[in-house]
């Protein structure tokens, strides 16, 4: 079953969502999503989403308790300043993460030390919109640059005076040193 109604991020009811195989989806302004938009490169526009969509469930494995989960998937573009030209950077950002629910922030700890799966802590009611920006944070590069080539490479200091001077004609930087060496350099 899949709601398109408006919900509040903060407000959904985890455990009730996953016994009713629940689908929420839904898009938010990228500028609702604080702490995401403070590392970019301009301030998102007002049309700038982020569209997403949680899936929950709960899986029965033989002899255990339901084990709840989540699919939560994001998407959205940001602009992000390329660290070899220094210009903007415009660059997909996609997430897609499989939660499963635990008890304890303890269980989570020992879970995530010998599993691949992600776990979260079942809690009353998860806060999406953090969650999701949790996970689209995770999702920025390191080091953003463009792919291949700049489009305008950072012109290093100095470099329209050199490219006018002959190579013949700029002084050598290691000529006072070599006076020096000689017999009575000063």
């Amino acid at each position: 079953m899949s709601k398109d109604r408006p919900i509040d991020p903060r407000t959904v009811a985890t455990a009730a969502l996953c016994r009713e195989g629940e689908t929420l989806l839904g898009a938010w302004p990228l500028a609702q999503l604080p702490r995401l938009s403070a590392g970019l490169f301009d301030p998102p526009a007002a049309d700038e989403r982020v569209s997403w969509q949680a899936r929950f469930g709960q899986e029965t494995p033989v002899g255990s308790a339901p084990q709840p989960w989540l699919e939560l998937e994001a998407r959205t573009h940001v602009t992000l300043q390329c660290q070899r030209c220094l210009q903007a950077l415009q660059e997909p950002l996609t997430m897609q993460r499989r939660f499963l629910f635990v008890g304890s922030e303890a269980e989570a700890e020992a879970l995530d030390a010998d599993s691949d799966d992600d776990h979260l802590v079942l809690v009353p009611r998860l806060d999406l919109l953090l969650l999701v920006e949790d996970e689209l944070i995770l999702e920025l590069p390191l080091v953003p640059r463009h792919e291949g080539v700049c489009p305008e490479p950072l012109p290093f200091p100095g470099a329209a005076d050199a490219a006018e001077e002959p190579a013949d004609e700029r002084p050598n930087p290691f000529a006072a040193l070599a006076a020096l060496r000689k017999p009575g350099g000063t």
